[in-house]
């Protein structure tokens, strides 16, 4: 489905009232495991974006000082869909994280990070760029709906979001057809990604109201304890 939202986003997704119907209610969409910054949920955001980007790949380094990779390539030690279900089975509270192996983890490869969770593909154009969130494709596309950039840019962006259920991420991507500016488009992204991270937190902070703490917050407040 494409829809011309304000004159200057496109957001597209493959049969969004489908995407939401066949994501069920109690999948991670509605919980963000912490506040940003948390491990897990950034190897949930990365791996979402390695996993849709050809040639990216995640580069993890142990606890003990092993390096590992996860990608596409005969010699990576994970495969990306077997990182995903690793993470999406860490991720649920009644099941052990196995991802606590994990000291430091970077996306590499085709992707260069553009700084604050904004990325771009490396043989791309310069005119796109990506992001990942946790929210559902449905409420990234509202938010798009709503986004105004009046006085900024006159053409159209377009949009495109890819929902992984497994890991419970939309991946965004944004590109523009005419000239613009590296700057430019950063500052327009910015809009979008800024306008999702503050839908995120006030989600959090809801969630965490209704339901209690997460995964991730027990498990500082019971390393504060042991201290």
């Amino acid at each position: 489905m494409e829809t011309k939202v304000h004159n200057f986003i496109k957001a597209k997704a493959k049969d969004l009232e489908a995407v939401r119907l066949a994501v069920r209610p109690h999948s991670f969409y509605l919980l963000r495991g912490d506040v940003m910054g948390d491990k897990l949920e950034r190897l949930r955001l990365e791996t979402a974006l390695a996993h849709i980007i050809t040639g990216a790949e995640i580069v993890f380094t142990s606890q003990d000082g092993q390096e590992y990779r996860a990608g596409t390539h005969p010699s990576a030690d994970f495969s990306l869909c077997e990182m995903r279900k690793i993470i999406a089975s860490s991720s649920c509270p009644s099941r052990p994280d196995f991802t606590k192996w994990i000291k430091d983890f970077q996306i590499k490869g085709a992707i260069t990070d553009s700084g604050g969770g904004i990325y771009q593909t490396v043989e791309a154009n310069r005119k796109e760029r990506w992001f990942s969130t946790t929210l559902r494709p449905e409420v990234v596309y509202e938010i798009l709906n709503e986004a105004d950039i009046d006085g900024i840019f006159q053409s159209p962006v377009d949009a495109l979001l890819t929902p992984d259920p497994v890991l419970g991420v939309t991946t965004i991507r944004v590109s523009v057809d005419d000239e613009i500016s590296e700057e430019l488009l950063n500052e327009l992204v910015l809009i979008g990604y800024s306008a999702c991270l503050v839908k995120e937190i006030s989600s959090s902070l809801e969630n965490n109201s209704r339901c209690g703490p997460s995964k991730g917050q027990k498990n500082r407040e019971s390393s504060t304890t042991d201290l």
